[in-house]
C-alpha cells in the first residue's frame, strides 16, 4: 500500500463519526415526520439518507485503507471490518428506500432505520474494542453483565501492598491503561500485544519486550525511557506517557524477574517501591503493613532540594536507606552546568544515577567526580570516550554500567573495565567495541556479563 493510501486510512477514525450522527438524525426525523404537524420534515429524509450512505461508504473505504496498515488481528478486527461493510451496504439500501418511498416514511423505511441503528452500534462496539481493548466496555460492569459479555470476573480489590499480585494487580492494569489501546490481541501494533503475560514478554517485531531479570535488555523499558520527542518513544502518537513512578514500578518488576502468581510481600520489595505500588493501587501508607522496615531514615533535604532545583529527579532508596536514586527530570535533554554541580555536591549519597541521552561527555564526568556509593550508572547514548572509563573506575562499588550508544568507547578501554573488580554487568551495544575485544574481556573477567549486541561499523 502506498504511503498516501496509509495517510488517507488514518482519517477513518475521524470520518466514522459522520455516518453515525447522520443515521441517528435521519431515523429521528422519519419518526417525527409521521405526525401531521411535522410532515414537511419528510422532504429532508432522502437527503439525510443520501448523506448517511455517502459518508458510510467513504468511511468503510478509509477503513480498508487503515486495515492495510497492518497490526489489526483477532476476532474484533475481522468483525469490525465485516459489520462496517454491512453498514455501508445497508446505508445505500436505506437511501434507495428513502428516495423511492412515500411520504411520510413507511414501515419498510422505518424498519431500515432501526436496522441501521443496530448496525452502527455493532460496528462501533467492535471498533471500540480495537481502540480501547476488548475489556474496556465491561471493565466496570456488574458481575452478571460481565459474564453475559464474556469478560472474566474482576479481580477483587487488594487491601494491602503485601498481598497484591505484582503482575495481575499492578503491572497488567498499568500496561492496559497506558499501552493497551495499540497493543492488544485485536490491534497488535508492531506485532506486539499486551493482552496476556506471555504475549507481553514475547514482544513483537523487534524481539522480546521483557527479559525477566534484565532491565537493560528489555525493549519495553528501553522504549518508555526514551525522550518523548524520540521517534521510538512509547507510547507513540501523543498518547499519555507513563509517569516516572510507573516507569520505576516496571523497572522493579522486570529486575526481580517479572513475577506473577505470587505477592509483592513474597517477592521482597524495597520500601520505596512499596510506596510507589501503594500509590498505583490507591492505597494509603498504612497498607504497607509488615513489609515496611521498622527503621526509618530520611535523605538530606538540602541535597534533594538542590538536585530538584537543578532539573533532576531524586528519591531515596527506601524508608530505611536515605541514599539517592537520581535521574534527569526531562529525559533526552542535554545536562546543564547547574545539574552537574548539584550531582557533585550529592555524589556521596547517590547509589543509582541515570543520565541516559543527556549529551554527557568526559569533562562532565570529571566535574561530577567519584561516586563512592554508586552501584548503578546508566550513561547510554552520550558522548563518552575511553578516557571517561578511568573516571568511572573511581566508583568503588560500581556493579552495573550501561554505556550503550557511546561510540567513543573502544577496545582500548576494556582493560580499564576489566580492572573494576566490583563490576558485574556492562552494556556495550552500539559502541566501537569489537566482538574480539568483548571476548577478550569475558576471558579476563568470567564473572562479568558483557552485553555487546550490535557494534558501530
Amino acid at each position: 500500500m502506498p504511503d498516501f493510501g496509509l495517510f488517507l486510512g488514518r482519517f477513518h477514525v475521524l470520518a466514522l463519526h459522520l455516518p453515525i450522527g447522520i443515521v441517528v438524525v435521519a431515523v429521528v426525523l422519519d419518526w417525527v415526520a409521521r405526525r401531521p404537524l411535522h410532515q414537511e420534515l419528510a422532504r429532508a429524509s432522502p437527503y439525510l439518507w443520501g448523506a448517511a450512505a455517502i459518508t458510510a461508504v467513504v468511511t468503510a473505504a478509509l477503513g480498508y485503507l487503515h486495515f492495510s496498515e497492518g497490526g489489526f488481528t483477532g476476532p474484533s478486527a475481522n468483525a469490525h471490518r465485516f459489520w462496517g461493510t454491512a453498514t455501508a451496504i445497508a446505508a445505500l439500501l436505506s437511501w434507495w428506500l428513502a428516495a423511492r418511498g412515500r411520504r411520510p416514511a413507511g414501515a419498510a423505511q422505518l424498519g431500515a432505520g432501526v436496522v441501521m441503528l443496530a448496525l452502527v452500534s455493532i460496528t462501533g462496539h467492535y471498533g471500540g474494542n480495537l481502540t480501547h481493548g476488548a475489556t474496556y466496555l465491561a471493565e466496570y460492569a456488574p458481575p452478571f453483565l460481565r459474564s453475559v459479555l464474556g469478560a472474566a470476573p474482576r479481580r477483587p480489590r487488594v487491601e494491602s501492598v503485601a498481598v497484591a499480585d505484582p503482575y495481575f494487580d499492578v503491572v497488567q492494569p498499568l500496561l492496559e491503561q497506558r499501552c493497551g489501546t495499540c497493543h492488544n490481541d485485536d490491534k497488535r501494533r508492531g506485532g506486539f500485544s499486551m493482552g496476556s503475560y506471555d504475549s507481553t514478554l514475547l514482544g513483537g517485531e523487534t524481539g522480546p519486550a521483557v527479559v525477566p531479570g534484565n532491565v537493560e535488555g528489555s525493549e519495553l523499558l528501553y522504549r518508555i525511557g526514551l525522550s518523548p520527542d524520540d521517534e521510538d518513544f512509547m507510547p507513540a502518537e501523543g498518547k499519555t506517557p507513563l509517569t516516572a513512578q510507573q516507569v520505576d514500578i516496571l523497572n522493579w518488576w522486570v529486575a526481580v524477574g517479572a513475577p506473577r502468581d505470587t505477592t509483592v510481600g513474597a517477592v521482597g520489595t524495597p520500601a520505596a517501591v512499596e510506596g510507589l505500588v501503594a500509590a498505583e493501587l490507591h492505597l494509603g501508607d498504612a497498607t504497607l503493613g509488615a513489609t515496611t522496615p521498622e527503621g526509618i531514615a530520611t535523605a538530606d533535604p538540602e541535597l534533594v532540594v538542590g538536585l530538584v532545583a537543578a532539573g533532576l529527579q531524586a528519591r531515596q532508596v527506601s524508608q530505611s536507606d536515605p541514599r539517592l536514586v537520581v535521574s534527569l527530570s526531562a529525559p533526552g535533554v542535554a545536562i546543564e552546568a547547574a545539574a552537574l554541580d548539584a550531582l557533585a555536591t550529592a555524589a556521596a549519597e547517590i547509589v543509582d544515577l541515570n543520565l541516559t541521552g543527556t549529551a554527557l561527555d568526559d569533562a562532565a564526568v570529571t566535574s561530577i567526580g567519584a561516586l563512592p556509593v554508586a552501584t548503578h550508572l546508566r550513561l547510554a547514548r552520550n558522548e563518552l570516550t575511553d578516557d571517561a572509563l578511568a573516571l568511572l573506575a573511581a566508583s568503588p562499588r560500581l556493579e552495573h554500567l550501561n554505556l550503550y550508544g557511546n561510540i567513543g568507547i573502544t577496545d582500548a578501554g576494556l582493560e580499564t573495565l576489566a580492572g573494576i573488580l566490583t563490576l558485574r554487568e556492562v552494556f556495550l551495544w552500539q559502541t566501537a567495541v569489537t566482538p574480539v575485544g568483548a571476548e577478550r574481556l569475558r576471558a579476563q573477567r568470567p564473572d562479568l556479563t558483557v552485553n555487546i549486541g550490535s557494534t558501530v561499523p
